[in-house]
């Protein structure tokens, strides 16, 4: 009797100890998160949606080396490279119909970030 008790108390023991520890945990993994959210880049489109011709896009803090326009079907509409980056851009869009986009900015230090865009002309 007293082996099973010492047994059950050993267990509960070991029990509580593991959810102290797990609770410290997801507060740890909440802060890495934060400071990840912190350190991605900002991209801002606009106007988004676009109901004239020209779009600017603004890449927080870096420099733009590449954009790609993709409709929602996936098939690549828009491409431009650029030799001389800047964090701001304005693309013209005379040749892209109304829709819904996924718009890839990359910047020089190879940041990524995709947006959805939309072309909604008069």
């Amino acid at each position: 009797m007293k082996q099973i008790i010492l047994l059950t108390l050993a267990i509960f023991i070991s029990f509580v100890s593991f959810s102290q520890n797990n609770n410290s945990n997801p507060s740890s993994l909440s802060n890495s998160f934060i400071s990840e959210k912190q350190n991605t880049p900002t991209l801002k489109i606009y106007p988004n949606p676009c109901k004239n011709e020209k779009v600017t896009i603004d890449f927080n803090r870096h420099q733009i080396s590449e954009i790609q326009l993709t409709n929602i079907t996936g098939k690549q509409v828009l491409r431009k490279k650029f030799t001389f980056a800047e964090n701001k851009k304005q693309l013209q869009l005379n040749d892209i119909p109304n829709g819904m986009y996924l718009l890839k900015v990359k910047s020089t230090d190879n940041k990524i970030v995709v947006k959805k865009f939309i072309v909604s002309k008069e």
